[in-house]
């Protein structure tokens, strides 16, 4: 690896870079996708073509592939599922992607997923049973996806300046106003049905927009910024200017690191999860073998463990966990991640019609309507 390749490693690892400035770095030394056609040679049909998530393409993600076939896969950066999936519907060529589990039914619906058999993955036993069996995984008793990267959703906040008890009603505490900073998504339409005591993946019509837009709009008058790079609020957490904020496992990582007296919050209707994932996409060229070979290599104890080291996510091998430090899983809030699967309120995939409703509220709420 050169020496600036790790150099933005390491900024990434220690909250100087965001996930997408990491992927734009890395595209200058060339190390992600190159433009693809949408129909490829039988050339470069050779090796499995990866339409992943950009940073997902480094070369130490794929050792174990590397180690049996001489060389990377292919890669191709999608910039969202939704236009990688329309993509491959008008014909792009893929032979793997690697959507979140809260697009499997649109994915699913697509009729552009194939059964794996997961007896041809060694690594399929290690895989936490709660991930194999979460929604999303397996449609009709054919599994397609096989999770592999996640992560937890919570709230960091300053356990110098909150007092308060642990839940996720404290993104609308109105006794810090101007202190609060949540993500710039729609996960705080979850945050909000949560607080109210609704089921956050069915909430119908009149919940939506009824109490749960009064929450969403109260929020907005007591949120000092909405962030959209974790960065600019673990900045504003560590200078005091927030105290409250909608937080990965990396913030919690980079900000006990600088010192600053932060809680990653168990909140009492649970810590969120989410989860991505493999899956085989029909008209791939690539050998079966090699698609086999490479979805594989993402659920290996090795894949695990740079995921957890560098950037700071979680995996679904459970032997990953033991190659790395008991101090680097305590600073991410994994250090007994049976626990924190067995406590985790996962994300599920939502109808599409479903996932319209809660966007366009959002969408209101960000209007100022």
């Amino acid at each position: 690896m050169s020496k600036r390749h790790s150099d933005m490693i390491r900024k990434f690892r220690d909250g100087e870079l965001s996930r997408r400035q990491l992927g734009k770095y890395m595209a200058s030394l060339g190390l992600v996708s190159v433009t693809l056609p949408l129909c490829r040679t039988a050339a470069a049909a050779e090796e499995p073509l990866f339409y992943t998530w950009s940073g997902y393409d480094a070369p130490d993600l794929f050792k174990p592939y590397v180690a049996k076939h001489g060389t990377m896969p292919r890669t191709a950066i999608m910039a969202n599922q939704e236009e990688a999936l329309q993509k491959m519907l008008a014909g792009y060529v893929v032979d793997v992607g690697h959507p979140s589990i809260d697009d499997m039914i649109k994915w699913h619906d697509s009729g552009l997923l194939q059964p794996i058999d997961t007896s041809r993955l060694k690594n399929w036993s290690s895989v936490f049973p709660e991930l194999q069996n979460m929604a999303g995984v397996s449609f009709d008793g054919n599994v397609l996806m096989v999770p592999a990267d996640l992560g937890n959703a919570s709230i960091l906040y300053r356990s110098d300046l909150y007092e308060g008890e642990e839940s996720w009603n404290m993104l609308f505490d109105e006794r810090y106003q101007g202190k609060i900073s949540p993500w710039r998504q729609k996960y705080n339409v979850y945050a909000a049905a949560t607080t109210l005591g609704l089921d956050m993946f069915n909430v119908p019509d009149d919940q939506l927009r009824g109490p749960i837009l009064d929450l969403l709009r109260k929020q907005r008058d007591l949120t000092r910024f909405y962030w959209d790079d974790p960065t600019q609020a673990e900045q504003a957490m560590a200078s005091g200017e927030i105290v409250l904020m909608h937080a990965w496992n990396s913030s919690y990582a980079n900000l006990t690191k600088q010192g600053v007296p932060v809680k990653y919050a168990k909140p009492k209707e649970g810590v969120w999860t989410w989860v991505s994932g493999l899956v085989r996409i029909k008209g791939g060229t690539a050998s079966e073998n090699a698609v086999y070979d490479l979805i594989d290599d993402w659920i290996s104890p090795e894949t695990g463990q740079f995921l957890l080291d560098v950037y700071g996510l979680a995996h679904s091998n459970k032997d990953a966990y033991d190659l790395v430090s008991k101090d680097r899983l305590e600073g991410l809030a994994l250090s007994d991640p049976a626990s924190m699967l067995k406590e985790s309120v996962f994300f599920r995939p939502l109808k599409p019609e479903d996932d319209l409703r809660y966007i366009k509220l959002w969408e209101d709420v960000q209007a100022g309507l």
